[in-house]
């Protein structure tokens, strides 16, 4: 894990019995990490990201959020999901596209952290310039994945940057007004509805809120602010 991560989602992780290796995200590669731990103890190497069994796993996501909407008789047209490297994007984008093929599935992503949506544009892999930062620390993967972009390439409508300010306003609102405590980076997509930047044809919208790791000091921290 990254040394800026949330002291909770390190201590969870240690609670469950992992051994947590912690890693400066600006000067160490964790890929060459993962492969050192791997070849000294035999462990196998699990991508976070960029792995069929993986996307396919966190899709899980976008089929039972479009059987739920079935349910009540909802169709959106517009679908956001956080997103970093873009694993569970990719794998939601199958998924909704499978059953509604209109929606638009839209990329959630940190002001100076929307290479996703940069890639998009460009029609090719490009990466986040170097020194920012962001309380989003779950989407602060320098490049798309090489697998998960060409699946974003062929599915996604596009992306949508929101700042810092709109994703603590975001975070407020899930728990104040839906009780529900939701990190910084998975209160991305919320934050882009709450703060208009989406076009004005979006109007049944399903957003994807992905993960409740967020330290309580700056949990309180946004909660008053």
């Amino acid at each position: 894990m990254p040394k800026d991560a949330p002291d909770v989602k390190v201590e969870i992780t240690r609670a469950l019995g992992a051994e947590v290796v912690l890693y400066d995200r600006n000067s160490e590669d964790r890929e060459a990490i993962s492969a050192d731990i791997s070849d000294r103890t035999g462990a196998v190497i699990v991508p976070p990201y960029d792995h069929t069994a993986v996307i396919a796993g966190q899709g899980a996501v976008g089929l039972e959020a479009m059987q739920q909407m079935e349910e009540i008789g909802a169709v959106p047209d517009t679908f956001l999901v956080p997103c970093s490297g873009g694993g569970l994007i990719a794998g939601c984008a199958i998924a909704v596209k499978d059953a509604a093929p209109h929606v638009n599935v839209l990329a959630a992503e940190p002001e100076h952290f929307d290479d996703t949506a940069r890639s998009l544009a460009a029609g090719k892999r490009l990466a986040n310039s170097p020194g920012s930062a962001s309380i989003c620390d779950a989407l602060l993967v320098p490049t798309p994945g090489k697998l998960t972009f060409e699946i974003m390439r062929r599915t996604l409508s596009g992306g949508v940057a929101v700042t810092e300010d709109d994703v603590k306003a975001a975070v407020r609102a899930a728990f104040l007004d839906a009780r529900v405590v939701v990190e910084p980076g998975g209160a991305v997509g919320l934050a882009a509805v709450l703060s208009g930047k989406l076009a004005g044809s979006a109007k049944n919208i399903c957003v994807v809120m992905s993960g409740g790791n967020i330290d309580r000091t700056l949990f309180a921290d946004i909660l008053t602010g």
